[in-house]
C-alpha cells in the first residue's frame, strides 16, 4: 500500500545497498550519523559545471538592458516587469520557407553532393538542393519535402542524417519513418513583428549565432518537466531544447541550456507564466548543447536534525554539535585526499519493486515476456481504487493511479485497448510497449521483442546500463574487499598508445554508450590495458588509475582474480546466468560494447562543512540563486508593485491559462500536497535544539551524490517496514 510520505527524504539501508552492490567504504568512520535531507526542497541545490570548469549560476533573469554581465544584479531582473513584459506570441511567429532570391541560393560543391548521392541517389540529393532552395516541381508547386525510398542499412540512415545536416547547416530536418525512408524538410525560420524588438532605450534582439543558449534555474522540477513546459510556451518541439544533462526534481538547480532559432525576449517571456522555472544569462552560439557536456556538479546540501547513532539524547547539544563538527570534517578530509569507491548510486536502479537492472537482465537473456511484465508491474491496491474510481485530486497521483490502472488492465486481459488510451504518456516505456502490442488487436499482442524495441533508445539504453552497473558495483566491492588501495598484476589501467580503435558511440549524461546509435561519433574509443608484476610493483601507478570495465563486447577484463569474477558473479542464475564475453546479440539494440570506468572517484574541488544549531525544520540554512537575485533587487523592488520573476511561493497554487485557452494544473496539483515547499521560518526566539549539516563539493559527471554521503556518514540502521518509502518515490541524486 502506498502511503502518504513526509517532506523529507531518508537515503536507502544498508540492506538495500548490499542488493546493489554497495558494501565497502574506503572512508574510515568513527561514527555513523543520520540526517534527514530535502526538508525544504532548496535544501539540496545542484549547480552544473561546465567544461571549461565555470559553475553555471543564474546570474539574471529574462532580458539586460545593455549587452553586457557587469550590471548590478536587480537592474537586471527589473528589466522584466509585469507590464513591460512581452507576449511570448509577438516573437515566435513561425516565418514559413519562401523561395530564395537566386542570389542567395545554395550551390553544394561538386564533392559534397557526390557524397550524398553516393549514399542514396542523385535524384534524392538534386531533391534535397531544390527543398533547400525554395524551388518548385515539375507541377509548378513549392518542394515541401523529399523522401529517399525506404533504405535497410541503419548505418547508412546515421551517416544520411550527418551529411545532411553539415552540408545544409542544420535548416534541413531529417527523420526516418517505419519503412526505413528518410524525409527531409525544411527548418521554418522564426520572426518578430517587423519594428524593433528591443523597445524604448534596448538594443534589437538581433541573433548572432543558430542557437540560444540560456540558463534554466528550476525548483521542485524535474529537467524533462521543465523543458516540455519551456517548448509548449514556445511552441517548439522538446527535442529542439538541448541540455548537457538531467538534474533532481526534489531541488534547486542550475544548469545550462540551448534552443535553435529562437530570439532572447520569446524565452523571456515565458518566466511570468511558468511556476518553479527562470530562464536568463542569454547568449547566442553556433553550437547546441548535447548530452554529456559537462564537467559535473556543485551540490550544497543541507541535512537537518542530524545524530550520531546511537549517542544519548542526555548529552548537552553543543557537546554533541563539536563531536560531529569534528568527526564529520575528518572524514570528509581523507575524502579529499583519498577518494571513495565509484559506485552506481540507487537512482541507477529504479524506484520500483522490480529494479532497472532486472529488467535489464531479462532482456540481455532474451526473455522478452518476462521483461515487458517486468515494465507493466503494479500495484492491485491502487489498480484497484483506480477502478473503482477513487482517483486522487493530484494531478501526479492521478496519472500513477492511471498506470497502475492501465497495467492491470493489459495484464489479467481485462481491456487491453482501454489499457492503452489509459496510460499516461508521460510513463514513456509503458505506452510505448502498450501502443505496440495493441496496434493490430490482438495479432500483436505476443510481439514483446518488437515491443522493447520501440522503446525510445534512450530509455533502452538505461534499462541495459543498469544490469552492467550491477556487476560493476558488485565487481568493484569485490575489488576493494580482497584488495584494498594495493594496485596488482592484471589491473586495467587506461593505455596511453594509439592503438586504432572503433569510434565510441553517442553518451548519455552519465557517460554512457547509447546503444546502437548513428555512426556520428568522432572520438575515437577509450583502451585499457592490464598491468604486469613489474609495473604494478613499481610505484608509478596508484588506486586512482585503476579502471574496471562494465561488460561488454568492447571492453577487455582484469587478468586477475577479478577478471574471474566477473564470469562466476554473472554466471550465477539470479544474475541472468550470463557470458561477459559473449555481450553481442541478434538484435544490435541489445548489444553492449561496455566502457571503462574509475574505481575511485575524488572531488573536483575542496569540499565545506558547516554544522550549526537550530530549532526549526523549514528554516532555509543556504541561498539559492534565485533568493540571491531577489536579495539583490529587494531595495528597489520595495514600495513597488511585485511580480514573480521566477520560482516563488507566492501565488504558486493559482490557476493560469495556457497558450490554447485551457487551464495548467496548480503547483499543488502538480506535486502533491507532500511536495508542497513548506513556508520559511521567520526568526523564532525558540532555543535551538537540533543540529544541521551543509555540505558543499564538486563531483565528476558520472558521479552520485548520495554515494559521497553514504561514504561520509555510514551506512543507516534498518529503516522499520512502515518507514520504507512508496513504491516510484526517490531517494537518489546523480549527478
Amino acid at each position: 500500500m502506498m502511503a502518504d510520505q513526509p517532506h523529507y527524504v531518508t537515503r536507502g539501508s544498508a540492506s538495500h545497498s548490499q542488493l546493489i552492490g554497495i558494501t565497502q567504504r574506503a572512508t574510515p568512520l568513527t561514527v555513523v550519523w543520520t540526517g534527514e535531507q530535502r526538508v525544504r526542497f532548496s535544501d539540496f541545490q545542484v549547480n552544473e559545471i561546465a567544461k571549461d570548469g565555470n559553475v553555471v549560476r543564474l546570474r539574471s533573469i529574462g532580458m539586460n538592458d545593455e549587452p553586457t554581465s557587469q550590471q548590478p544584479l536587480q537592474e537586471k531582473t527589473e528589466q522584466i516587469s509585469e507590464d513591460k513584459a512581452p507576449k511570448v506570441e509577438a516573437s515566435n511567429e513561425i516565418q514559413t520557407p519562401e523561395a530564395i532570391p537566386a542570389e542567395q541560393k545554395m550551390e553544394i560543391s561538386p564533392e559534397e553532393f557526390a557524397a550524398l548521392a553516393s549514399l542514396v541517389n542523385e535524384k534524392f540529393a538534386q531533391d534535397l538542393v531544390k527543398l533547400f532552395n525554395g524551388d518548385e516541381d515539375a507541377g509548378g508547386q513549392k518542394v515541401t519535402s523529399v523522401s529517399s525510398g525506404p533504405l535497410e542499412d541503419k548505418s547508412k540512415r546515421g551517416q544520411i542524417h550527418g551529411e545532411v545536416r553539415r552540408i545544409f547547416k542544420s535548416r534541413l530536418e531529417t527523420s526516418t519513418d517505419d519503412t526505413g525512408a528518410i524525409t527531409a524538410t525544411k527548418v521554418p525560420l522564426r520572426k518578430g513583428k517587423k519594428r524593433n524588438r528591443g523597445g524604448r532605450g534596448q538594443p534589437d534582439d538581433k541573433p548572432t549565432g543558430e542557437y540560444l543558449h540560456f540558463t534554466l534555474y528550476k525548483d521542485n522540477r524535474d529537467t524533462m518537466d521543465a523543458v516540455n513546459q519551456i517548448a509548449r510556451m514556445l511552441r517548439i518541439k522538446p527535442q529542439s531544447i538541448g541540455y548537457a544533462g538531467t538534474k533532481d526534481r526534489r531541488a534547486s538547480t542550475a544548469q545550462r541550456c540551448s534552443v535553435r532559432y529562437m530570439r532572447q525576449r520569446a524565452l523571456a517571456g515565458t518566466n511570468s507564466k511558468l511556476w518553479g522555472i527562470a530562464t536568463g544569462d542569454y547568449e547566442y552560439r553556433d553550437d547546441p548543447i548535447h548530452l554529456g557536456q559537462l564537467l559535473g556538479n556543485e551540490f550544497v546540501i543541507t541535512l537537518k536534525n542530524c545524530k550520531v547513532v546511537g549517542e544519548s539524547t542526555d548529552t548537552p547539544i553543543s557537546t554533541r554539535l563539536e563531536t560531529m563538527r569534528t568527526q564529520v570534517q575528518a572524514a570528509l578530509d581523507h575524502m579529499a585526499q583519498h577518494g571513495w569507491i565509484n559506485y552506481f548510486g540507487h537512482q541507477r536502479f529504479g524506484t520500483y519493486d522490480i529494479g532497472t537492472h532486472q529488467i535489464g537482465k531479462l532482456i540481455l537473456g532474451n526473455k522478452w515476456e518476462e521483461a515487458v511484465k517486468a515494465l507493466l508491474s503494479y500495484d492491485p491496491e491502487i489498480a484497484a481504487k483506480a477502478a473503482a474510481g477513487e482517483i486522487p485530486s493530484e494531478a501526479m497521483k492521478r496519472d500513477e493511479y492511471a498506470r497502475h490502472h492501465a497495467c492491470m488492465l493489459f495484464l489479467t486481459g481485462k481491456d487491453v485497448g482501454k489499457a492503452a488510451r489509459i496510460m499516461p504518456g508521460r510513463y514513456t516505456a509503458e505506452s510505448c510497449i502498450l501502443r505496440h502490442l495493441t496496434r493490430m488487436g490482438t495479432g500483436s499482442l505476443k510481439d514483446y521483442a518488437g515491443a522493447l524495441t520501440h522503446i525510445t533508445r534512450g530509455l533502452r539504453s538505461m534499462y541495459l546500463h543498469a544490469y552492467q552497473s550491477h556487476v560493476w558495483n558488485h565487481v568493484a566491492s569485490r575489488r576493494w574487499e580482497l584488495h584494498g588501495d594495493k594496485v596488482i598484476a592484471g589491473d586495467l589501467v587506461i593505455s596511453d598508445t594509439d592503438d586504432a580503435a572503433p569510434p565510441t558511440a553517442e553518451k548519455d549524461q552519465d557517460g554512457d554508450e547509447i546503444v546502437n546509435p548513428g555512426d556520428e561519433a568522432d572520438d575515437d574509443a577509450i583502451r585499457a590495458r592490464p598491468l604486469t608484476d613489474e609495473e604494478a610493483a613499481s610505484g608509478r601507478f596508484t588506486i586512482h588509475d585503476v579502471v574496471l570495465p562494465s561488460p561488454g563486447y568492447d571492453v577487455r577484463y582484469p587478468d586477475n582474480d577479478i577478471g574471474r569474477f566477473y564470469e562466476e558473479f554473472m554466471g550465477r542464475e539470479e544474475n541472468g546466468a550470463l557470458d561477459p564475453h559473449t555481450m553481442r546479440r541478434l538484435r544490435r539494440e541489445f548489444s553492449l560494447p561496455g566502457r571503462y570506468r574509475k574505481l575511485m572517484h575524488r572531488f573536483l574541488a575542496t569540499p565545506s562543512l558547516e554544522m550549526r544549531l537550530y530549532s526549526d525544520d523549514t528554516e532555509q540554512m543556504h541561498p539559492t540563486d534565485l533568493d540571491i537575485i531577489k536579495s539583490a533587487g529587494s531595495d528597489a523592488a520595495r514600495g513597488g508593485k511585485r511580480r514573480r520573476d521566477g520560482p516563488d511561493d507566492e501565488g504558486a497554487n493559482k490557476r493560469t491559462k495556457t497558450e490554447g485557452g485551457g487551464e495548467d494544473i496548480s503547483h499543488a496539483e502538480a506535486n502533491g500536497n507532500a511536495d508542497a515547499e513548506p513556508p520559511a521560518a521567520q526568526d523564532s526566539a525558540a532555543e535551538p535544539d537540533k543540529i544541521a549539516a551543509v555540505v558543499k563539493f564538486q563531483l565528476g559527471s558520472s558521479a552520485y551524490a548520495t554515494v559521497t554521503l553514504r561514504e561520509l556518514m555510514g551506512d543507516p540502521p534498518e529503516q522499520a517496514p512502515s518507514d520504507k518509502p512508496a513504491k516510484g518515490t526517490t531517494d537518489d541524486a546523480a549527478t
